[in-house]
């Protein structure tokens, strides 16, 4: 389990609680600048979607710095996009 804040509000999620929820959700196009992924099920997942789904807050409510440590202590490994790559969907 990871404790964490963000916007003053304490998460306390498992790396359980995380992979329930990418069971659900399919992955977004990456956009903009966004450029790390973590691969589940063969599908790459933008990070900052993946914290967002987990925990209702909207994206811009936190960085992808905070969404690469947050899933980086859960045991998840954050590849980098190439790109190259920028069109992949999933």
């Amino acid at each position: 389990m990871v404790v964490f804040k963000l916007r003053g509000r304490e998460y306390n999620i498992t790396r359980e609680d995380v992979e329930k929820v990418l069971k659900t959700v399919e992955p977004e196009p990456f956009k903009g600048n966004a450029k790390y992924y973590v691969e589940y099920n063969e599908k790459k997942y933008p990070i900052k979607q993946v914290v967002a789904s987990v925990t209702r807050l909207p994206r811009v409510s936190f960085t992808a710095m905070d969404a690469y440590r947050v899933l980086s202590r859960l045991g998840f490994e954050i590849k980098e996009l190439q790109e190259n790559q920028k069109e992949v969907k999933s």
